[in-house]
Parts: C-alpha cells; sequence; structure tokens
C-alpha cells in the first residue's frame, strides 16, 4: 500500500494544528504541525511494509499545481489530509481533484472535521473522517479496521477518540518534516506536546471539544525525544505546545529537574503555553532552571465581566501574579488577546488594550474572536443571528 500523508497548501500560509487555526503571520507560518508529524511517526512505526510520502505543503512553501502535480505521480492508495476551519474551502476542492484524477481513498482530520463530520462524510471528496486524536484511528483504516472507534464514513460513526497512554505513541517523525524556523531569531526549532488536553471550558476554544482530559507523557519518554532532537537533528529551540504545559505542577518539576541532572538545560532553549492559574513562583524558578527563556499567557481580556462571560475561568490579579512570577525569575513573556469574546465593547477592548500595556509583557499578540463549528461560542452567535453565513463575517453588536 502505498500511503499519502498531505498538509496542503494554503494562501499566505497556515497552522492547522490543534487549537491554532490561524492563517499565515509571522509567527504561524513557523508553526511546525505537531499532530501531523505524530500521524507519521504512527505510520512509520506500524506499516513499515507500506510506502509512506510526506508532503508538508505549508513548510516547504509549496503552492497548489506542485502539491497536486506530485501527489498525483504518487499514486497513493489512501491518502491523508489535514484541515482547518479557516481552509476547508480549499482543502476539500484539493481532495476533490485528487478524486477526479485518481482512485484513491481520501481520510481527513482537524477541528473542522470534528464538528462537522456529519456532513463531510455525505460529501463525495471524504472517504473517513477521523475524530479527535488521530493515530490509533488511522492506523486501524490503515489495517483494514474501518469500523472503530475514531472513524466515521458513511453508514458508521464510531464517535471519538482519546489516546489512553501517551508513551505508547512512537515520537512523532520530526525528521520527515522540512526546517522550521523560530521567527525572532532565525533559528531551528520544533513544537513537542509533553501532554495533551484541557479540562476547562472556554467557549472560544476548540480543545475542549475534542481533548478534554489532561494526560502526560512520562519525564522518561520525553526525556529520549528530546535527546534525539537535540544530539541526532540538531534541534536547540523546543517550543512544549501542550494546551496547558503547568496543569500537572509535579509533572512540570520532575521534568526540569530531570533537564538539568541529564545536562540538557545548558543545550536547549525552550518556552511553552499555560493558563496564568497554573503558573507561580516556585515553577518559574525550576522552569528557568531548566533552560526555560519565556512563557506564554492566554489572558484574553482585561475586564473581569468578559472573562466569566466566556468562562476563561480565571481573575485579573491571577493574570498579574503569573506576569510577575515569570519576571522575579528572568523568564520573558508572551500575552495572548482576543477582542471581539462575548460580552465585549469598545469600551472593554479599550479595557484589554490598557491591561496589556499595563503588564509590561515582553510581547503582545491580538486576536479576533472567532466562532469555530461546534463551540459554544459558535452557537450563542449563530443563535442571535449575528453569524453572517452567506458573508462569512459577524456582526455583533457593539
Amino acid at each position: 500500500m502505498k500511503i499519502l500523508l498531505i498538509n496542503p497548501p494554503a494562501r499566505g500560509g497556515q497552522s492547522r494544528d490543534g487549537r491554532c487555526q490561524t492563517e499565515g503571520s509571522a509567527w504561524i507560518t513557523s508553526f511546525p504541525p505537531t499532530t501531523f508529524a505524530g500521524i507519521a511517526g504512527a505510520i512509520r512505526r506500524s506499516c513499515p511494509d507500506y510506502q509512506l510520502k510526506v508532503m508538508d505543503c505549508i513548510g516547504c512553501d509549496m503552492d497548489k499545481d506542485e502539491a497536486f502535480e506530485k501527489a498525483i505521480s504518487f499514486s497513493a492508495d489512501l491518502l491523508i489530509l489535514n484541515t482547518s476551519t479557516p481552509t476547508i474551502i480549499s482543502d476539500l476542492e484539493f481532495a476533490q481533484e485528487i478524486k477526479e484524477s485518481s482512485s484513491c481513498k481520501i481520510l481527513a482530520y482537524g477541528a473542522y472535521v470534528d464538528a462537522k463530520y456529519g456532513e463531510l462524510i455525505d460529501k463525495e471528496q471524504i472517504d473517513y473522517a477521523i475524530l479527535s486524536e488521530p493515530e490509533t484511528p488511522i492506523i486501524n483504516v490503515i489495517s483494514g479496521k474501518e469500523r472503530s472507534k475514531g472513524v466515521a464514513f458513511k453508514g458508521w460513526d464510531g464517535g471519538k477518540w482519546m489516546e489512553k497512554e501517551l508513551d505508547d505513541l512512537p515520537f512523532p517523525a520530526y525528521d520527515l518534516l522540512p526546517p522550521y524556523y523560530y521567527p525572532l531569531s532565525g533559528e531551528r526549532w520544533m513544537f513537542v506536546r509533553t501532554g495533551r488536553g484541557c479540562p476547562y471550558k472556554c467557549i472560544y476554544c476548540t480543545e475542549p471539544m475534542n481533548f478534554p482530559t489532561p494526560r502526560y507523557h512520562s519525564v522518561k519518554y520525553l526525556m529520549k525525544q528530546f535527546h534525539w532532537l537535540v544530539d541526532e537533528l540538531g534541534i536547540r529551540t523546543i517550543m512544549f505546545w501542550d494546551e496547558v504545559a503547568t496543569y500537572d505542577k509535579g509533572h512540570m518539576i520532575e521534568l526540569c529537574k530531570a533537564l538539568i541532572s541529564e545536562g540538557l538545560s545548558e543545550k536547549i532553549k525552550w518556552f511553552c503555553t499555560t493558563r496564568v492559574d497554573h503558573f507561580d513562583d516556585e515553577l518559574a524558578g525550576y522552569m528557568k532552571q531548566a533552560g526555560c527563556r519565556m512563557v506564554t499567557f492566554g489572558f484574553e481580556s482585561g475586564d473581569q465581566k468578559v472573562l466569566d462571560m466566556n468562562k476563561k475561568g480565571i481573575t485579573i490579579e491571577q493574570s498579574k501574579d503569573a506576569v510577575k512570577a515569570a519576571k522575579n525569575h528572568g523568564l520573558m513573556t508572551i500575552g495572548h488577546f482576543i477582542i471581539g469574546l462575548l460580552g465585549d465593547t469598545p469600551q472593554t477592548a479599550r479595557k484589554t488594550s490598557k491591561f496589556a500595556r499595563d503588564l509590561r509583557i515582553n510581547f503582545a499578540q491580538f486576536y479576533i474572536a472567532t466562532p469555530f463549528p461546534g463551540l459554544e461560542f459558535f452557537k450563542i452567535v449563530s443563535a442571535n443571528g449575528w453569524l453572517d453565513e452567506k458573508a462569512k463575517v459577524i456582526r455583533a453588536p457593539l
């Protein structure tokens, strides 16, 4: 069997990895696709006799014509398609062109697939939809076990799948990705997941829809992976691409101690994303000693009522305390803010802008609230008639 795993082209670049479904920017176009690499690693280990071709068109800056030509010339039996909500139209168009020019089966995964798989499997472009965590369901389809959990197709709905033991998975095939470079320094970097899942219910985020249970790789597993990245692939800049990297404080401290004792704290620079209510002075101290240079927080809003309405589950004071803890130990900070959340007004947006300045963080990123299908935010926006489906814009009262 010949298997083609493809991260298809997108105008201006695109991150399709997990919660970050964002069009290209200085940051986004340099985001290595971890789920994509994880699928490649799973196929490589479980199907060694099959021919696997990996095409990361975003990382290679490959246009649609070149991608189509290479995909057709490979003559795959099964094509695995990475998708996202912002690119789903072009993703399906690409799948349709492949269908019209070959006899391969097409399997699709991604946040939009999770939310709208019932509609997608009725279309002729997609043969299989993979729901939630994709590694095991994809291996089941390849092995002829289509009627399994995490797989949907016409006549079958296996429901969502969540990996129970993360250490059973092989390392993501980072070596099959093109080089990605950290936008602030130009150094080659990689995203690594130390764990998966987020138990919080923020109404605008795709993660609770798919990965509600936090789970972590063992420190032993992670240290082997880090040594491979550093010693064999030559990667020295790493981002922990977890939903909440410090949710399990004990696990993060154990990992930091291992990085220090095995000498990797002197070889790598790393940073992570987390929540302000799961970060404190003690953690900041261990992380700094272990080679951490920066922490990114989702502050979202400077107005407490907006935070509460969108079920963020944090307070303004917790945000201030988290930044203070990071600064106490010389860690840089990135803050993420969202304009247009439920309850936002011109006044609260200005309050958020002032809050971002008052925090005195190193970098601030502002996003426009987006009602992704399947989310509570989407349902509220739709129910109030704020979403113009034809024009694809939100017309919320401000």
